[in-house]
């Protein structure tokens, strides 16, 4: 009798391991910005490309060059870690010189906290707005003198 019920207990089991871990939510991680100073990369001889050599083996890393300052984005894969830390990371800058990420990086924005931030402010600004257009309108339909 306890085999025959183990043996209907256990595909039930099984089922509902494999339907609840098919449903868990993998956490993203977080991700960060590193600016840089182009001047300051310039005198130091280096480039992003060169110190996101560095952070290329521990993290998902995209190196930005352009008009405005140079810049890379840097995907954590655990939520363990804030900019502090990301911080406190030594880097080669140069064949010569290594240094932290803190001293060489002009920022560290933590893109996941600025993103509630700046949905918060969106928020907020969108709702001004409708207030202001709702007045406007009742002002609108006022009748001239």
């Amino acid at each position: 009798m306890y085999f025959a019920l183990m043996k209907k207990a256990l595909p039930i089991i099984i089922l509902c391991f494999l339907t609840f871990s098919g449903f868990s939510k993998i956490p993203d991680g977080k991700t960060f910005l590193l600016i840089f100073d182009k001047s300051e990369l310039k005198a130091n001889k280096t480039s992003t490309d060169y110190i996101e050599l560095s952070l290329l083996n521990l993290f998902s890393t995209k190196a930005f060059n352009g008009n405005s300052d140079a810049a890379i984005l840097v995907k954590i894969p655990y939520h363990g870690i804030d900019k502090c830390q990301l911080g406190d990371l030594v880097v080669r800058v140069n064949s010569t010189k290594v240094t932290t990420l803190s001293e060489i990086a002009v920022q560290i924005i933590d893109l996941d906290e600025s993103k509630s931030t700046y949905s918060t402010l969106l928020a907020s600004y969108e709702d001004r707005m409708l207030k202001t257009k709702k007045a406007n309108k009742s002002i609108k339909a006022l009748p001239a003198p």
